[in-house]
C-alpha cells in the first residue's frame, strides 16, 4: 500500500494562477489535483483526461462545444482531443489521466490569463 500526502496546490512562476500538487502515478493511470484562479489552460494528451470539479466553476471547450461543469460534476476529455480549461473566477479539480503508455505526454499547451482575480477561495 502506498500513501501520498501532498501539500496546498503550489502555482509555478510561469503560471501564477495556476495550482497543482505532485501527482500519484498508478500503473497506466495518473491523479492529482489541480486548479485555476481567473485563468485558463489548453492541452491536448493522447490518452483520455477525466476532471471532477470539486470547488467552483470550469468551462470545457472541447471539439468546438463549451460545458459549463461546476462542483460536483465531472467532464471527460477523449483522447486526442484540443481542449480549454477555464476558471473565469476560481476553480479546484481531481484529474484521472490514462491509460498511458507515453508517460503522460502533453501537447499543444498553452497557459493564460484572464481578468483579474477576485477573492480567493
Amino acid at each position: 500500500m502506498t500513501v501520498e500526502r501532498p501539500g496546498g496546490l503550489v502555482p509555478r512562476p510561469d503560471r501564477p494562477r495556476m495550482g497543482g500538487a505532485p501527482a500519484v502515478t498508478a500503473g497506466p493511470l495518473r491523479m492529482g489535483q489541480w486548479s485555476l484562479t481567473a485563468a485558463a489552460w489548453t492541452d491536448r494528451h493522447h490518452h483520455d483526461e477525466t476532471n471532477w470539479v470539486v470547488e467552483g466553476e470550469l468551462h470545457v471547450t472541447c471539439d468546438a462545444r463549451t460545458e459549463v461543469v461546476r462542483a460536483g460534476e465531472t467532464v471527460v476529455v477523449p483522447a486526442g482531443s484540443l481542449a480549454r480549461y477555464a476558471a473565469p473566477g476560481f476553480a479546484r479539480m481531481l484529474y484521472v489521466y490514462g491509460p498511458s503508455d507515453d508517460g503522460h505526454a502533453m501537447f499543444d499547451w498553452r497557459y493564460e490569463e484572464l481578468s483579474e482575480p477576485g477573492p480567493g477561495p
